[in-house]
């Protein structure tokens, strides 16, 4: 079975602008830390972001991306707006970034400001969302596979393969 990427809002209540983590300054080092460690154990670049970004913008345009492409074209436009958020600290609530972003996979601002206006892709983050609390998701990064509960959140990579061998069976 192909993988597919879903969408899902970590924090659906970050308003527009986005909003500061909830950690003070004296927590932040430990968590950056953690954070970093983990992406580098799996080879994933990270400058991990003290704000949390508002992703409603950019999961609706996932999705009009899969009705324009498929989900292949769906998860590269995934991958490519999560490098940007994680890496390179892009706000990715910014309609011209997402613009910018959905542009190579035949999406334009226009066709992007029309679907947002309209919320046309509303419904399937909501009936995600569904999905994956009923899937028991919390956290991101969440792994799920048919009639099985899902695994979330920040985790070893040992533990991940371990959950992973242990559904197989």
């Amino acid at each position: 079975m192909p993988t597919r990427w879903l969408p899902f809002e970590l924090h659906p209540d970050t308003p527009l602008e986005g909003a500061p983590k909830p950690f003070s300054d004296e927590q932040w080092p430990a968590i950056d830390r953690r954070l970093r460690t983990l992406a580098r154990q799996v080879g994933v670049p990270i400058e991990p972001p003290r704000r949390n970004a508002n992703s409603r913008l950019a999961l609706e345009t996932g999705e009009l991306v899969r009705a324009r492409g498929g989900d292949e074209s769906s998860a590269a436009f995934h991958h490519d707006v999560s490098r940007a958020f994680f890496v390179e600290g892009a706000d990715i609530g910014d309609l011209q970034v997402i613009a910018n972003h959905a542009a190579p996979f035949g999406v334009s601002e226009d066709d992007l400001r029309a679907a947002w206006t309209s919320h046309a892709y509303a419904g399937a983050i909501d009936a995600s969302m569904r999905a994956a609390r009923a899937a028991g998701v919390t956290g991101v990064p969440a792994f799920g596979w048919p009639e099985s509960r899902a695994v979330s959140g920040m985790m070893e990579p040992q533990q991940i393969v371990a959950i992973l061998q242990g559904s197989a069976r």
